[in-house]
């Protein structure tokens, strides 16, 4: 278990949010963990991998996702959504 908190990276951690439709969605990084905030389906904690271009994580349905990290900071899932950091 030390081995592997030892490659844990931070290169994107901090807060993020965006709003879908009737939603407004909460992120917040750190390390190899995501907590998501979602105002209509509550909160959930996510195990990632942070790569200096992009953030992996795993849904619970077993789907991979990947966030693009932006120039600007934030963190692009598609084309429609993208979650802006928090200064």
């Amino acid at each position: 278990m030390l081995s592997c908190n030892s490659k844990e990276n931070h290169y994107h951690d901090g807060k993020y949010q965006t709003k879908l439709f009737f939603a407004e969605v909460n992120c917040e990084i750190n390390g190899s963990e995501i907590t998501v905030n979602n105002s209509l389906s509550g909160i959930s904690k996510l195990k990632c991998i942070q790569y200096p271009d992009r953030i992996e994580y795993e849904e619970k349905n077993g789907v991979t996702r990947v966030l693009t990290a932006l120039e600007n900071g934030d963190l692009k899932l598609n084309e429609q959504i993208i979650f802006q950091k928090i200064k």
